[in-house]
């Protein structure tokens, strides 16, 4: 009910249709993600034997991972004025991202998640920064705060659940 309210109201709103695109689609690819996120600790503990502890190091491991390699690649992105870098970036971490979630069904041990992990890490260090980049690009002169907001409200909610529950996935 919510999500078909928010997707009309896009639809009506005069924006740049990159933004639009941008945020439909963010909507749709972590509407997804977030599917997972209330069983990732019950499908490690149950598929691959693994505790609690586990799930947080997997965290912690994404996160050092996407800390690591974010700046340097946004550093690289800015290199050229083209967008056309930051579109196969956000392209290219969005499908490594998509290949991490379909390994997930094959790992067996505490240490392929561990692996995975820092691969969903290094992603979303390529995803993000391309995205972001276009994104800013792309807001409307005078309509910066409203875009934003929207987005926000779309999304916001769920940083704060990605935080809480110790989910791998922060923008």
């Amino acid at each position: 009910m919510y999500s078909r309210t928010i997707l009309r109201a896009i639809k009506n709103y005069q924006i740049n249709i990159v933004i639009k695109i941008l945020v439909l689609s963010d909507f749709l690819i972590w509407s997804s993600a977030q599917l997972l996120s209330p069983i990732f600790a019950i499908f490690i503990t149950d598929k691959i034997n693994g505790s609690i502890e586990a799930v947080g190091i997997a965290s912690g491991i994404y996160l050092i991972s996407k800390s690591i390699f974010e700046v340097p690649i946004g550093v690289f992105i800015d290199k050229t004025k083209s967008e056309k870098d930051d579109l196969y970036s956000a392209i290219s971490g969005t499908l490594l991202t998509a290949l991490c979630f379909f390994a997930l069904t094959f790992i067996n041990s505490v240490w392929q998640l561990y692996i995975l992990q820092a691969i969903f890490g290094f992603a979303a260090a390529i995803a993000f920064p391309g995205w972001y980049s276009i994104f800013t690009r792309h807001v409307d002169k005078g309509k910066e705060a409203f875009e934003w907001s929207l987005y926000d409200c779309l999304f916001g909610y769920w940083n704060g659940w990605r935080s809480c529950s110790g989910r791998f996935y922060s923008r």
